[in-house]
């Protein structure tokens, strides 16, 4: 998946509102696929991303955890967790699928980041739970190796 063109998608927020890749050409995107709210690891990674949303925000980065809960959990776990982004609901996983950010035949998401740059390439694509540091250092090298107008 790394150094090709980001599969768009359009999944609602939980914010209600729906959310399509192609929106954010220009910026970058980063996409937490995480297993299920209310889990030890998984309510860690996304409160850690949440507490750098300023640094995120200041390199022109949007934000958004992908999750297969519908829409209604996914508002309920961001106001209880605090977090500052929003959570998409990819009921059934078809989005998982596009990134390859699935257990095969499990209903779950398998932990994965993806980076997409303001020109719709993925430019980081990790499993696991990278720090909010190693992403912000990559969203910094990529804007680096960027030319000026993109």
């Amino acid at each position: 998946m790394l150094n090709t063109k980001a599969p768009d998608f359009a999944l609602t927020a939980s914010t209600g509102q729906q959310v399509s890749l192609c929106n954010f050409k220009g910026s970058f995107v980063v996409l937490i696929f995480y297993p299920a709210n209310d889990t030890p690891v998984c309510d860690r990674q996304l409160k850690e991303a949440s507490l750098s949303m300023k640094e995120f925000l200041a390199l022109n980065t949007r934000v958004f955890g992908v999750n297969t809960a519908d829409a209604d959990k996914q508002r309920d776990y961001c106001t209880r967790k605090k977090l500052e982004y929003p959570i998409l609901s990819d009921p059934g996983g078809k989005v998982a699928r596009l990134y390859k950010a699935t257990h095969g035949w499990l209903p779950f998401n398998k932990r994965t980041v993806v980076m997409v740059d303001p020109a719709g390439d993925i430019c980081l694509y990790e499993r696991g739970t990278p720090s909010p540091e190693q992403l912000i250092d990559s969203i910094k090298a990529r804007s680096a190796q960027l030319p000026p107008t993109v």
